[in-house]
């Protein structure tokens, strides 16, 4: 017997569960799950119910609550028997949980990975399309984890999935927290929806359960009230658990002391911008609990590969830098921004290629278009998952916000907006391609459609550029 909660994919013998979504309601649908086969109907408010021999109906009081147990319980409870770390926030969720498996996995055990990046574990790859896979999804792709031999997994928490009970049924063992900055308000309407959103995570953690919270954060602060497992701290501007002092960046990455328990340790990395820090730190500190020794973690630091449309930058010997980067919220933008120009040596011109997603927070848009004034010298405007906005409209609310007479222009055709910033590059300039990172797809007026991603079209940019200049 299958679990099924789209009444279309039904099939004979499956249990279909009548979920109340924010767009439709799933007790609408159960006749047709009837007609197509289902044997088992889950529901929770009343609702006509077919009169058909061989199917049972069950009403229980949450069928979200009741499709975790279902789907755990298929999977023979995966998480019960993996070390389980989650990571929610704004931004950095990406960063923090991929750097986990891996650290984790080269020295203490295999550790999956599920996340925006997709789902891998060393040599494997797993199908899941959302940040936050949904019930059923999730929880068969820990138990494939489990069976190819995972130890353990990190996973990032979206706020949509713990809305949405996704991880109701994921056991974990430790929950890290980021930041919360302006994000999804379309959807959660302020900020202190937001919050309590992402509260949900420690509000039902196991009183063993590690929670590791950026304490610069005003909203972390607010996480200790209400946390219900081990609280412990990061911070660079006040006393933690564990903090950093000493920074010093350069072009080649940063250093700085970790300091915890009293002990100082000498960190350098490859890593570049203050937010990277702060990653550094909460992997640095989740790892300790967990058992790793510290001073393997933070050797660990030393050089860390790119992490998919992260930081990504393209070398091919030019003598201007190109940065792929999934920046997209303002704060991510004001504080990338920020350090490029005040922090990063040796910069000329600094020249952005982004857009904004449609159909989401718009507020944002007149925002990202003042930072790019106050820190650039020349930006392209391009489509961005406008989804059924025109991109042209995005763009120029984006051009709102800007300061009059700031140098920028659009070029619809994303490709084609890198391809321009990377030619007008000169030596010592710096292109920042921001927004979609290693994302494969774009989500248009009509529908999504592949995107090679922004890290290939920066590449193919540069080497299309050397080919010309031979």
């Amino acid at each position: 017997m299958n679990l099924c909660i789209d009444s279309r994919k039904v099939q004979e013998g499956d249990m279909f569960f009548c979920i109340d979504g924010s767009a439709l309601d799933g007790h609408d649908f159960a006749e047709q799950a009837v007609d197509n086969g289902a044997k088992v109907i889950i529901y929770e408010h009343d609702m006509p119910m077919k009169d058909q021999e061989g199917v049972i109906y069950i009403k229980v009081p949450s069928t979200l609550d009741a499709l975790n147990e279902a789907a755990a319980s298929l999977n023979g409870w995966p998480s019960k028997h993996l070390t389980m770390f989650g990571v929610t926030g704004t931004n950095g969720k990406s960063s923090i949980s991929y750097l986990i498996s891996k650290i984790y996995t080269k020295y203490k055990g295999e550790c999956g990975y599920l996340g925006t990046i997709g789902g891998q574990m060393e040599g494997k790859k797993y199908d899941v399309p959302l940040t936050t896979p949904d019930i059923i999804p999730l929880q068969r792709t820990l138990e494939e984890m489990r069976r190819d031999g995972a130890e353990a997994a990190s996973i990032e928490v979206s706020s949509h999935g713990l809305i949405q009970k996704r991880v109701g049924a994921v056991d974990f063992d430790y929950a890290i927290f980021t930041n919360l900055t302006r994000e999804h308000l379309d959807y959660f309407k302020n900020m202190e929806n937001y919050f309590q959103a992402k509260s949900l995570f420690f509000r039902n953690l196991k009183p063993t359960a590690v929670a590791m919270v950026n304490i610069d954060d005003p909203y972390g602060k607010r996480i200790e009230e209400l946390c219900t497992g081990k609280f412990m701290s990061y911070a660079i501007e006040q006393p933690a658990d564990y903090m950093a002092k000493d920074i010093v960046y350069s072009p080649e990455g940063m250093s700085f002391t970790l300091v915890h328990e009293g002990k100082e340790y000498p960190v350098t990395t490859n890593l570049q911008v203050t937010y990277n820090l702060y990653n550094l730190l909460a992997v640095a500190g989740t790892l300790d609990q967990a058992g790793l020794n510290l001073e393997d973690v933070i050797r660990e630091f030393e050089y860390i590969p790119s992490i998919p449309g992260r930081m990504d930058e393209i070398r091919f010997g030019q003598d201007y830098r190109v940065i792929v980067d999934y920046a997209h919220t303002d704060d991510s933008y004001n504080k990338l921004l920020h350090y490029v120009r005040h922090d990063l040596p040796g910069i000329k011109r600094i020249i952005t290629v982004s857009g904004a997603p449609g159909k989401r927070d718009a507020g944002n848009r007149e925002i990202f278009g003042h930072y790019f004034s106050q820190y650039c010298d020349y930006s392209i405007l391009t489509e961005e998952d406008c989804r059924d906005e025109a991109p042209k409209k995005v763009a120029d609310e984006i051009a709102a916000g800007m300061k009059d007479g700031y140098p920028h222009e659009y070029i619809e055709n994303r490709a084609e907006a890198i391809q321009a910033a990377v030619d007008m590059a000169q030596p010592g300039d710096i292109v920042l391609v921001l927004g979609k990172g290693a994302e494969k797809y774009l989500d248009g007026t009509t529908g999504k459609r592949y995107w090679e991603g922004d890290d290939v079209s920066a590449r193919k940019a540069v080497q299309n550029r050397l080919e010309r200049e031979k």
